[in-house]
């Protein structure tokens, strides 16, 4: 037995030693010479542009062209290549395509890129240093300059879309008395792109308006209304996300102020993720406009209360209801502070700012500064550091509604920034009855007022 079994031992053997011996014999080879690449591509009747270095290929078709039903007019490879798509091949081209090189042993994975023909203005800046808002929908252009700037011969600088052109050309000087039409083309597209230029005496300083959406569509209807305000009216404004602040793709140094108009429902959100870039900006001379719940992280979040308290007086913010008077706020000993400069008041010294049959949700963030702790308004001014600016729609010194945070020297001698909080409930942009507000110039000219004084 056991030599039966040392016999089957031997024959295993000999056949894995036979076995190495033929594959020496007839050693395998790999083709790998072969180039992959896309030398050319021309799709319903258009060349395409190849990138070889990142692997892709785009055509541009024309803007009356189905993208879902296209066809491979012509496909070049390297010398001996062949792919999964050919000439002649219909193919869906709404999305990119991985485009499949194979030569010999080896292969690559092109992407195709499939789109319309486009005429878009991407920037544009006049004179070097006034940026313009970009409406991509709309066609339009505004620009923002200053009052004395002389708008009658001013150079418009613009970039365009790849392969696209101009006219007038970029780096142009034009007369922007009245609005100016930039046609831009390629190919089958063309866009006529309206450029109004306003002076204006608001600041030229870079602002921004954060929030906690990726976008400004994706914000609550109440920031919503109040971002687009700024970016439509507000010179070198822009909107970023919390969620680019904290991953570091936004730097907020880069912004004299920043407004903070958020929603009761946003809190804490992914500010507290934040809260040390926001405290550092702060503390380096970065200043803050914080309105409706904004004013709710001057506390231990960003750390600007000396008291670390956020308003002690909250409530509302949890359904609209129309209003069956006009609302507004009151100022007592501040009136001739820069934020309240050129509002009008009313019979009884009231700055309205909603009218009877707006809407309201009545959502309001004050301090009661005779409650505990503070006693009184010096008890209040003394803990939190703030200074009492406006009171509640009836004057009372007890309830602070609109305050400002005052710089004070910081740690290493820095300088910290300007904190202006506007928690009055007659502070709203979105009106959900949308009717006729006589006093919404009360509240564009408050905020205006506001973000030039932070501007300083």
């Amino acid at each position: 037995m056991k030599g039966y079994i040392k016999s089957i031992y031997s024959l295993i053997l000999m056949l894995l030693l036979g076995a190495t011996a033929c594959t020496s014999d007839k050693e395998m080879k790999l083709d790998l010479d072969g180039m992959t690449r896309i030398e050319s591509i021309r799709v319903n009747g258009y060349k395409g542009t190849i990138e070889h270095k990142a692997k892709k290929a785009t055509v541009h078709v024309s803007t009356d062209s189905d993208l879902h039903t296209l066809t491979i007019d012509e496909l070049t490879l390297s010398d001996g290549a062949v792919s999964d798509y050919h000439a002649g091949m219909v193919f869906d081209g709404s999305v990119p395509r991985a485009v499949k090189i194979v030569n010999g042993d080896v292969y690559d994975i092109y992407t195709l890129h499939v789109q319309h023909d486009k005429a878009e203005i991407t920037t544009f800046m006049l004179d070097g240093k006034y940026a313009g808002t970009i409406d991509a929908e709309k066609h339009t252009i505004v620009c923002f300059v200053p009052i004395n700037a002389d708008v009658t011969a001013m150079q418009a600088v613009y970039t365009l879309n790849e392969g696209a052109t101009a006219t007038p050309a970029s780096g142009s000087v034009m007369d922007f008395t009245n609005p100016v039409v930039i046609t831009v083309s390629q190919r089958t597209a063309e866009e006529k792109y309206t450029v109004t230029v306003i002076k204006d005496e608001m600041s030229q300083a870079p602002k921004a308006f954060v929030g906690n959406a990726a976008t400004v569509d994706a914000l609550g209807p109440e920031a919503k209304a109040a971002c687009r305000w700024m970016l439509e009216n507000v010179p070198n404004s822009r909107y970023i996300s919390l969620q680019d602040v904290i991953s570091g793709a936004e730097n907020l140094s880069d912004y004299k102020m920043i407004w903070a108009h958020l929603d009761f429902t946003d809190w804490p959100g992914t500010m507290w993720d934040s809260r040390d870039k926001f405290n550092s900006y702060w503390l380096h001379g970065g200043s803050i406009l914080a309105t409706r719940d904004g004013a709710r992280y001057i506390n231990d979040v960003w750390r600007i209360a000396r008291d670390q308290q956020s308003p002690n007086n909250m409530y509302g913010g949890d359904g609209y209801t129309t209003l069956k008077t006009d609302l507004g706020f009151t100022i007592k000993g501040t009136e001739n502070h820069d934020i309240f400069k050129n509002l009008t008041f009313d019979a009884q010294g009231r700055v309205l700012l909603l009218a009877a049959g707006c809407s309201n949700t009545n959502r309001t963030l004050q301090w009661a500064v005779d409650w505990t702790p503070y006693g009184d308004l010096a008890g209040w001014e003394q803990r939190t550091g703030a200074k009492a600016l406006a009171s509640g729609d009836e004057y009372d010194a007890n309830r602070v509604t609109i305050a400002e945070f005052l710089p004070y020297e910081a740690l290493k001698g820095t300088n910290s920034g300007r904190v202006v909080t506007i928690g009055t409930p007659a502070y709203e942009w979105y009106d959900k009855n949308n009717v006729d507000n006589p006093y919404r110039a009360n509240i564009i000219q408050l905020t205006k007022n506001a973000i030039n004084y932070l501007c300083q």
